[in-house]
């Protein structure tokens, strides 16, 4: 009894196999849906340059599933693109192709004095290729950059790397410091110079050493010190020395 059962068993699921497979292959590809599932304000990829790298793959609406649609591919050449963290796409019985797309947050560009070397940093630390096309809005860090193989960043120190990370992500996180701090020069001796917004001076941060702190009193200074017609009279704001800030005014 259970010898004939099995056979039965498999033999219903090798025909409604066949029937799937038949019904699959004679599915036209008819509509495309796109999600960004992840997302964020930077357009490093849209949803125009998606429809342009599935048509350079040579699928167009009206080809059947058939005609050997390879969903391996489109993924592997979506998740390729250096503005992707994934891709997922899959076919319905309908017809219609589902692109579900998770973007990169740049957090930080980095800008080298060799324009091959620039990049950003996103939020997990990754870096990323800069585009054409498009300037992401964010901390502006410059500096002798120098990408190496690894994908790591080669300076004197180093972690440097992790070192902007970190004051990339407390910047984005200050509303008051992310509107206020427009660039952050990296000097020989791995010293931080910001360039503020409003004012023409620049101020000295030094190491990364106290970082919070020395934020604390850079917005101490902005908020509670000289008005912003004012500001224009300093060239320095010195942040580098426990519990003071020494300004030096342009003689």
């Amino acid at each position: 009894m259970t010898i004939f059962f099995w056979i039965g068993f498999i033999c219903i699921w090798l025909i409604l196999t066949a029937f799937v497979n038949k019904t699959y292959h004679h599915i036209i590809y008819n509509s495309l849906e796109i999600k960004f599932t992840k997302d964020n304000e930077h357009q490093l990829i849209k949803k125009s340059d998606v429809v342009e790298i599935i048509k350079d793959l040579g699928l167009v609406q009206g080809v059947s599933l058939s005609k050997e649609i390879n969903i391996k591919e489109i993924e592997e050449k979506l998740n390729a693109h250096f503005a992707l963290e994934s891709a997922e796409v899959y076919f319905l019985n309908t017809g219609k192709l589902n692109v579900n797309i998770k973007k990169r947050t740049p957090i930080a560009r980095l800008i080298a004095n060799d324009p091959s070397n620039n990049a950003y940093i996103d939020e997990h630390g990754l870096f990323m290729r800069t585009s054409d096309s498009y300037v992401a809005k964010l901390p502006l860090f410059s500096g002798e950059f120098k990408l190496t193989d690894s994908n790591l960043v080669d300076y004197t120190n180093v972690s440097l790397a992790s070192e902007i990370y970190n004051m990339s992500r407390l910047i984005n996180n200050d509303p008051f410091l992310k509107s206020q701090i427009v660039q952050i020069h990296i000097n020989n001796n791995g010293y931080f110079e910001l360039i503020p917004r409003i004012g023409n001076h620049k101020i000295l941060f030094g190491s990364i050493e106290n970082m919070e702190k020395k934020f604390k009193k850079i917005k101490l200074f902005y908020t509670e010190g000289p008005s912003p017609k004012e500001l224009n009279l300093y060239d320095t704001l010195n942040v580098m020395f426990n519990d003071q800030i020494v300004c030096s005014k342009i003689n």
